[in-house]
């Protein structure tokens, strides 16, 4: 692709996604010749198998958060989108950058002493001044998270500083994190690709503020905010997903982030329900039932 085509893409992707430009480019898909078409998603769902899976396992974490939670309770990943943070997908990773990354990884990764165990599986391969390299030990997906707007990795971190109680690669997987992985149901890979849809998606907005995701745990926008609980619920069986929520986002605009035209997941399609909407991509389904507002 022409230089100056991927950087016209990088722009319309950072206009949805909250990216910086630069930070956008590396996530645009490589096509030889042209720039990606909409409806393309712009390069959010293009991904390894691997990276498919990591954000499946992801999505299952950060959208079970509450007493309905179907996660153990101490595996709260939905925590992380209580910070302001940034989401770039790429091909063979998923960068987050944020001005708090210690804490962001902290939700992500277990550490020495503390009963919260993060993602099962997931660990610190390199550290950095501001930001760390993660793996996914059983799928080999790669994470980064980092203070850097433009997902840069500088400066290696104070091996005798605190966060070298995270929990590194050289930790194999626990017991306790085989147990939460194998109690799991099947994912088949349409389903997949739809819960990494969701888990690329929490920072998106549309340019012209008609629709905003606002990270799950504000609306941007001058509308009232659908509740305080944040409580989520996200079950899955077979190609069959149910995602209940009783506060932000509204309920149309988490539609438009997986149909918009320009940035919306490839092929998905929505239609309205009598309490919600339903959404198909491929074989697999995502029915999702939002609480009532109550002002």
């Amino acid at each position: 692709m022409p230089a100056s085509l991927r950087r016209q893409a990088a722009r319309l992707r950072a206009s949805y996604t909250r990216e910086t430009p630069s930070l956008a480019a590396p996530g645009i898909a490589r096509h030889r010749h042209n720039a990606p078409a909409p409806g393309s998603g712009l390069g959010l769902d293009v991904c390894t198998a691997a990276q498919r899976r990591l954000r499946a396992l992801l999505a299952l974490g950060m959208f079970n958060h509450g007493p309905t939670s179907l996660w153990p309770r101490h595996i709260s990943l939905a925590d992380i989108t209580r910070y302001t943070l940034v989401i770039s997908p790429r091909h063979d990773d998923l960068v987050i950058t944020t001005r708090a990354p210690y804490n962001v990884t902290c939700w992500l990764i277990g550490r020495d002493r503390l009963p919260h165990i993060g993602l099962p599986g997931l660990r610190v391969e390199s550290s950095y001044e501001e930001g760390w390299r993660l793996r996914h030990l059983p799928t080999g997906a790669t994470m980064t998270v980092t203070g850097d707007p433009d997902g840069r990795l500088q400066g290696p971190t104070d091996p005798d500083s605190n966060y070298s109680r995270l929990w590194t690669s050289d930790i194999p997987v626990s017991d306790e994190e085989h147990t939460t992985l194998n109690a799991l149901p099947h994912l088949t890979a349409d389903t997949e690709t739809l819960l990494a849809a969701l888990t690329v998606r929490p920072c998106t907005h549309a340019p012209d503020a008609s629709w905003d995701i606002g990270l799950w745990f504000n609306d941007p926008t001058d509308r009232p905010q659908r509740g305080h609980a944040h409580h989520r619920r996200l079950s899955v069986e077979g190609d069959q997903c149910t995602l209940h929520w009783d506060s932000d986002p509204h309920p149309e605009d988490l539609q438009a982030a997986l149909t918009d035209p320009v940035i919306g997941l490839a092929g998905a399609i929505g239609h309205p329900t009598r309490s919600g909407w339903l959404l198909h991509c491929g074989r697999a389904c995502l029915t999702a039932h939002p609480a009532a507002y109550k002002p």
